[in-house]
C-alpha cells in the first residue's frame, strides 16, 4: 500500500504544489463558501490519478505486481481521504488565524460548515469513484460534473443551513458532526465494496 501511495503522490506532485497554493489562497479569505470549493477540489484528486493510470495502462502493469485488487482500489479512496482531511485542517487553521488577525470571530457555524463540507466531500468521493472504476474517467466525467455541482451548491449553503438548524432545533453541533460522520463512513464502506467488485469485473 505504501508503494501505491508513493506512486500516486509522485503522479500528483506537480499538481499538489499548485493545489496547496490554491487551498491557502481560498482558506485565508474569510468566506466558508470558498473553503467549500477547496475541500471539494481535494475530493477530486483520485480522479486525476485514475486518469493518469488509464493513459499509462497502469492496470495491466499492476496486474503483474504483488498488489491485490483491493489495495489498488482502496489506495484511490485513501488519496481522497488524506486530501480532504488536510484541506479541512488547513481551512480551519488558516481561517482561525485570519479571523484573529482581522478581529473577526471564528464562529461555531464556520467550524461546523467546514467540517460538514468535508463530510460532503467524502460522500462525493464515495459516489463518484465507483462510476470511474466502472465507466472510466472519460465516460464517467458527466456523472462527475453533476456530483461536483450538487456538492458545491450544498457546501455553499451549509453555513446558513447549519446556523438555522442550530437556531430552530435542539440538535447540537456535536450531533450534526456525528450524523455527518456516520453518513460519510456508511456511504464510503458501500462505495469501496462496490468499486472493488466493479474493478474485479473490469480486470477479468
Amino acid at each position: 500500500m505504501k508503494g501505491l501511495m508513493l506512486k500516486d503522490y509522485y503522479t500528483l506532485l506537480k499538481q499538489l504544489k499548485l493545489y496547496l497554493v490554491f487551498i491557502v489562497i481560498l482558506s485565508v479569505i474569510p468566506n466558508t463558501n470558498l473553503s467549500s470549493i477547496a475541500i471539494v477540489y481535494a475530493a477530486m484528486l483520485p480522479i486525476t490519478v485514475i486518469a493518469y493510470d488509464e493513459r499509462s495502462k497502469w492496470d495491466q502493469l499492476a496486474a503483474m505486481m504483488p498488489y491485490s485488487k483491493r489495495e489498488l482500489v482502496f489506495s484511490k479512496f485513501l488519496i481522497g481521504y488524506v486530501g480532504v482531511a488536510v484541506c479541512m485542517l488547513l481551512s480551519l487553521g488558516l481561517q482561525a488565524i485570519v479571523g484573529a488577525l482581522g478581529g473577526q470571530p471564528f464562529t461555531t457555524e464556520t467550524v461546523l460548515a467546514i467540517i460538514l463540507t468535508s463530510f460532503a466531500g467524502l460522500i462525493l468521493l464515495a459516489l463518484n469513484l465507483p462510476f470511474m472504476f466502472w465507466l472510466g474517467v472519460e465516460r464517467g466525467r458527466v456523472v462527475f460534473m453533476v456530483l461536483i455541482a450538487v456538492t458545491v451548491f450544498l457546501g455553499m449553503m451549509s453555513a446558513e443551513s447549519a446556523k438555522k438548524v442550530l437556531e430552530l432545533s435542539t440538535i447540537t453541533p456535536e450531533m450534526l458532526i456525528g450524523i455527518g460522520a456516520l453518513a460519510a463512513v456508511a456511504v464510503n464502506v458501500v462505495a469501496i465494496t462496490v468499486s472493488f467488485k466493479l474493478y474485479q469485473k473490469k480486470m477479468v
